[in-house]
């Protein structure tokens, strides 16, 4: 799941976040949390590793690295400002 920019806080530009299903998060811990719930039925999640960063969880080749984000990148990357 690779996010554009342009989304900002819950509601995104001309449009909601990915997988938010028309809802609206304050925070950007509200989106996380909402999309860990949908990992249950394959869709993308975050999760907090020990080092305070946050590895995107999904299918992928076991030759590909995972992806490893900061929570200043997740906020710039869904336009959260906390």
């Amino acid at each position: 799941m690779v996010a554009d920019s342009s989304y900002g806080n819950g509601t995104g530009a001309g449009g909601a976040l990915p997988h938010a299903e028309g809802q609206e998060f304050a925070t950007l811990d509200a989106y996380l949390a909402h999309l860990q719930q949908l990992g249950t039925i394959g869709i993308a999640w975050y999760e907090r590793m020990p080092d305070g960063r946050y590895q995107l969880v999904r299918r992928r080749p076991p030759w590909e690295q995972p992806e490893v984000f900061t929570r200043d990148e997740l906020l710039e990357r869904f336009g959260f400002e906390e």
